[in-house]
């Protein structure tokens, strides 16, 4: 399973069918593709329609977050109650590009910590110089614990043992590899098998072999 891909976006308009065939002959079975915004989870969606093997998230990227409107959220949780989307996301903190304001950042977090709830569906969390807000948060809204992953880690080895005691998963790509990254392999060596999912984040995060190039599943 590749748990993260973004197969609906436009950097795949080439030669989707191919890349896809490439994935399958390389072993991949299933591929979750996630939604970055309203539009972007509805072409998500369409995609899992058309290709077996694939399952949808909808999902409000953080950079996206400035046109966020809570008279978007019944549409949210329509799209998002649909069998085929798996979870919410990708969803989260962005604080190493603050493409979005921080607080509607965590206003528009909050809306889908309470979506997933409300739909009983785990999160996919996009985190990058915010985890201590982002743990707050989770605390605050998930006081028992929540579900999901936070996906492409960044984290230390700390960040990972706390997202696991909250209840989440820990997702690996290719920035595993990347040369000055050594806190982070030691932190998926530490990561406990049955917690770790790994993905490609595709087109984004090749592997250091493969830096400059398009990502593939």
């Amino acid at each position: 399973v590749d748990t993260h891909v973004h197969f609906h976006f436009p950097d795949f308009d080439k030669d989707r069918k191919e890349a896809i065939e490439r994935a399958r002959r390389a072993g991949v079975k299933l591929f979750i593709n996630v939604g970055t915004d309203p539009e972007s989870s509805r072409l998500s969606l369409e995609l899992t329609e058309r290709e077996t093997g694939f399952y949808a998230s909808a999902g409000f990227h953080p950079h996206d977050a400035s046109r966020f409107s809570p008279s978007l959220l019944p549409a949210w949780e329509e799209i998002a109650r649909h069998p085929k989307m798996v979870a919410i996301g990708e969803v989260g903190l962005d604080f190493f590009r603050n493409l979005s304001p921080r607080d509607i950042q965590e206003q528009v977090l909050r809306s889908a910590c309470r979506l997933a709830k409300q739909v009983d569906k785990p999160l996919i969390l996009h985190v990058r110089d915010a985890f201590e807000e982002i743990f707050r948060i989770l605390d605050e809204e998930f006081p028992k614990g929540g579900k999901g992953v936070f996906h492409c880690f960044s984290g230390d080895r700390k960040a990972m043992r706390r997202a696991l005691d909250m209840g989440f998963h820990i997702s690996f790509s290719g920035i595993l590899t990347y040369k000055r990254n050594d806190e982070l392999r030691q932190a998926a060596k530490e990561t406990p098998e049955d917690r770790m999912l790994l993905e490609t984040d595709a087109p984004f995060l090749p592997p250091q072999s493969c830096r400059g190039k398009r990502n593939e599943s």
